[in-house]
């Protein structure tokens, strides 16, 4: 009988190491099947991973900092992390969170646009066609109910890794709703479709959305550069509740859809928005963040295992490099109502980010 060759290696490109502080958490893409373990349905070198650590491997939830634990034991995490099996959290931040609701069409979307941001200052993610089982990787696209469960605990990882709260609404996403078997990205002239096509659906989208930004906090609103029709619904219900007086438009911002902004005009897609009785195109404001944050973005988008491409991850990083130059920043559209708000914002974390550096 040949032998099983043995499994291939795990090599993370990550450019830091733990530091002390750091709250190691586990990715969910592990199983534990007998004496071998998996990740992404494929064998884990014992050597990286052997057997008896299993006790080790569940204890990192994000609860203890990487010093707390033997050195041996170090050891072994510093390896998963390397190999991308974990990921880092911050210690806590030392103030509260602040007031913002991130509308995120899917799981990956606010973090994918806002990591920095929401690095920074933390929030609450709200996820709105949270029901997913599309996935690039052969394993799990012939087992959609793992693949959904997975979906929403690389959600949670990286929630957990940006300090942030999560709400998951539980729609449909589009891939899986009959009305776009034929392809969900719509041409800007068709945004109406979105709607027209599925009227109780965005019905039910908007008062769900009437209820997540009730209050006093700042909302971000995805732009739907791309024209897909998730992202597309999430903004028309969030300008719906505008226009029903339900939502004041100085709390609104628009961000910039993450990977579509990469190769769309996002500028005119923000051209092509008309928000209150005077139609006034909103304006760019940058956020900027220091490296910290950078990081810890970059590690809130490593679970993204079974949708986002490592390679997509670091184009925008790299993106948000050009944006900020000499710095880094990520960008959003703010309505003349909003200036304000959200130019105190991009202070803040202007300030933060020159203290940092």
């Amino acid at each position: 009988m040949p032998e099983r060759p043995s499994p291939a290696p795990l090599v993370r490109r990550t450019t830091h190491a733990l530091s002390a502080d750091d709250r190691p958490i586990r990715l969910p893409h592990t199983e534990f099947d007998g004496a071998e373990v998996r990740f992404l349905g494929e064998p884990v070198d014992p050597a990286l991973f052997p057997a008896s650590a299993a006790e080790l491997w569940h204890a990192c939830d994000g609860t203890r900092p990487y010093r707390s634990w033997p050195y041996r034991e170090r050891e072994l995490i510093a390896g998963w992390h390397a190999a991308g099996l974990v990921v880092a959290a911050p210690p806590p931040r030392t103030q509260p969170s602040r007031a913002l609701v991130f509308l995120s069409p899917h799981p990956d979307d606010a973090q994918l646009a806002l990591g920095g941001l929401l690095a920074r200052f933390g929030g609450r993610v709200v996820d709105v066609f949270s029901h997913e089982t599309w996935t690039r990787r052969p394993h799990y696209q012939s087992r959609p109910a793992l693949a959904s469960r997975l979906l929403l605990e690389e959600e949670r990882v990286s929630c957990g890794v940006l300090g942030a709260e999560l709400t998951v609404l539980g729609h449909v996403d589009a891939a899986d709703r009959a009305a776009w078997q034929e392809g969900y990205f719509l041409e800007p002239q068709a945004v109406d479709v979105a709607r027209a096509t599925e009227p109780e659906l965005f019905e039910r989208v908007t008062a769900d959305l009437a209820a997540e930004v009730a209050g006093g906090s700042l909302v971000l609103v995805p732009l739907a550069v791309g024209g897909h029709v998730d992202h597309v619904l999430t903004r028309q219900a969030a300008l719906e509740l505008i226009a029903r007086k339900t939502l004041e438009p100085e709390r609104v911002a628009f961000y910039e859809d993450m990977p579509y902004s990469l190769f769309a005009d996002a500028a005119a897609e923000a051209d092509r928005l008309a928000v209150g009785p005077e139609p006034t195109a909103p304006t760019p404001v940058l956020i900027p963040a220091s490296e910290a944050a950078v990081r810890t973005k970059q590690e809130a988008l490593w679970p993204y295992r079974l949708q986002v491409l490592e390679a997509v991850s670091k184009r925008i990083v790299r993106h948000g490099r050009r944006l900020g130059a000499p710095g880094w920043a990520e960008r959003l559209w703010v309505l003349p109502e909003s200036a304000d708000a959200f130019g105190e914002l991009a202070s803040a974390a202007a300030e933060e980010a020159a203290t940092a550096g």
